[in-house]
């Protein structure tokens, strides 16, 4: 059973409650929407709502968010000291004393020289870096960096998914309004089989064809099955707002993600940079351990150390000098890359300003702020009006109502 099957039953438990507590017929007179088959009411509002909740798009980016974050927990787990518990066995049967190597155990294990079938050990230590030559704050910046660019991708995917909601909702109340306006010129003729009743009859259909599949691409856009009854409520209203280039220039340096995006690579890189040529500087640690030798607990007397170790990179074959220039070299690809990027942007700005303002005079020039309801060639004004406001909505990176 479907969730269509279910709302129907509940429309009809509804009905006969009401019926039976003698409820007045206005209260229940909105119900039918849902028994005719609708699962869901969309207007604008919510269908952008419904795809900031459940679009595929944005649920992946928010995943590179919380493995962002944990790329911040572990950056900052490098300030904290490093605590290991070990207990080791070996069986042997030495003549002479042996030191087992790092490999077959975390550190050097000294066997006696007698022989004895089972040698057993725990340890308890602890080491902290005490200087590391800034390698720590780095790595940390980085990681935090990290997120705000990740933050900032997310920003980008959502606004193009609130585009495209707004972009193709405005098509399908396009194809609603001109049905509807075809329907009332039909029903104005008294000759139903005259030749512009069947023109008619021939455009409500292409317009309710047109409807029906742009609805699809809005249940696919907002992450609905398409399979989801919907009903789509609102009008095409016009767009009405005064623009000017260099207003729209700012709103793009401060608001579009990709150029957010370039000048966090820069810094990302900058920050590489520094990091790799850290690679030569000393780090110190210190470090406590203690340790219970064969058949001794912990509590009985034991062995212990407390140690500082310092070590200075000497030379390395001249990989560190190789890996420096490749961070310069990612550093400088970026800046070109933002430099490209800026250029592109303020192509997409001015071109997309300039078809605002076009359909923007198309509108006054039709005289139509008054003009209720539209005419065919009317409501394809305000279509690509609202059409244009949405495309320079994208190119600015911000929501124009809001200002």
């Amino acid at each position: 059973m479907n969730l269509k099957h279910l709302i129907r039953i509940a429309c009809a438990l509804c009905a006969f409650a009401m019926a039976a507590l003698e409820m007045p017929f206005g209260f229940f007179a909105v119900t039918p929407v849902y028994c005719d088959g609708y699962e869901k009411i969309l207007t604008e509002d919510s269908s952008i709502q419904t795809a900031i909740n459940i679009n595929h798009d944005i649920l992946i980016h928010s995943q590179s968010i919380d493995f962002a974050y944990q790329r911040i927990n572990e950056a900052r787990s490098l300030y904290f000291p490093k605590i290991d518990f070990n207990l080791n066995v070996s069986r042997f049967n030495n003549m002479e004393p042996l030191i087992l190597p790092g490999q077959l155990s975390p550190s050097p294990i000294y066997l006696p020289g007698e022989i004895k079938d089972i040698y057993f050990s725990t340890r308890l230590s602890v080491w902290q870096g005490i200087y590391s030559g800034g390698k720590v704050r780095t790595t940390n910046k980085l990681a935090e960096m990290n997120m705000n660019k990740v933050k900032n991708e997310a920003n980008a995917v959502k606004n193009n998914v609130i585009n495209k909601v707004k972009t193709v909702f405005n098509a399908c109340i396009l194809y609603k309004e001109k049905r509807d306006l075809f329907s009332r010129q039909l029903g104005d003729i008294n000759n139903k089989k005259s030749a512009e009743a069947s023109e008619l009859q021939r455009k409500i259909d292409l317009m309710s064809f047109s409807f029906d599949k742009e609805v699809l691409t809005l249940l696919n856009v907002i992450g609905l099955e398409l399979e989801t009854m919907v009903m789509l409520e609102g009008k095409l209203t016009p767009k009405i707002k005064k623009f000017d280039l260099s207003q729209c220039m700012l709103w793009a340096y401060q608001f579009r993600p990709e150029m957010q995006s370039t000048q966090m690579q820069e810094s990302i890189d900058g920050l590489m940079v520094n990091l790799v040529s850290m690679q030569k500087f000393p780090t110190i640690s210190i470090g406590a351990g203690q340790e219970w030798l064969g058949e001794r607990v912990i509590g009985d007397e034991s062995s212990w150390y407390v140690s500082i170790n310092a070590n200075l990179p000497v030379f390395d074959g001249g990989g560190s000098f190789a890996r420096v220039k490749q961070g310069r070299v990612n550093a400088r690809e970026a800046t070109l890359k933002r430099s490209k990027i800026e250029d592109q942007v303020k192509l997409e700005v001015s071109k997309a300003l300039m078809e605002y303002n076009f359909w923007k005079e198309q509108f006054y020039k039709a005289e139509m702020s008054e003009k209720i309801p539209y005419t065919e060639p009317e409501l394809d004004i305000i279509y690509n009006l609202n059409r244009s406001y949405y495309a320079l909505e994208l190119a600015v990176g911000v929501q124009l109502d809001s200002y």
